[in-house]
């Protein structure tokens, strides 16, 4: 009896932290995606930053070195380097977001996917 009653409290090295999650997604875009065993969107997550921030700085280089005298051209290049500049927070937020929603959830299929039959009957033998 007291195996099943200790063997239900969960183990605390299986947990994710959200804490965690959010230290490493603080620390790098995708890293809480990493850290909770999301590769393919760590992965992801990364490559959108990487790419959002070396366009606004390409579109921000474009910005200060125009020497034209066509405004049109300089707005467009400024409206582009605001507009990667903005993705590339996004991403960030997102990634912290999903990163601290995944940890807290990291239990839920485990549970959900649970045999409640078997449990049944193996209460019933105790008794």
């Amino acid at each position: 009896m007291m195996g099943t009653i200790f063997s239900q409290t969960p183990d605390s090295t299986l947990q994710k932290s959200p804490s965690k999650a959010v230290r490493s997604a603080l620390l790098l875009p995708g890293g809480g995606q990493f850290y909770n065993g999301q590769k393919f969107k760590g992965f992801l997550l990364m490559g959108g930053a990487v790419v959002s921030g070396f366009l606004y700085a390409d579109y921000a280089n474009k910005y200060h070195n125009y020497t034209g005298v066509d405004t049109f051209e300089k707005e467009r290049y400024l409206k582009l380097r605001n507009k990667y500049g903005w993705w590339v927070g996004f991403v960030y937020i997102y990634g912290l977001l999903d990163a601290i929603v995944e940890a807290h959830l990291h239990p839920f299929n485990k549970v959900m996917n649970e045999d409640l039959e078997k449990s049944k009957v193996e209460v019933s033998k105790e008794q």
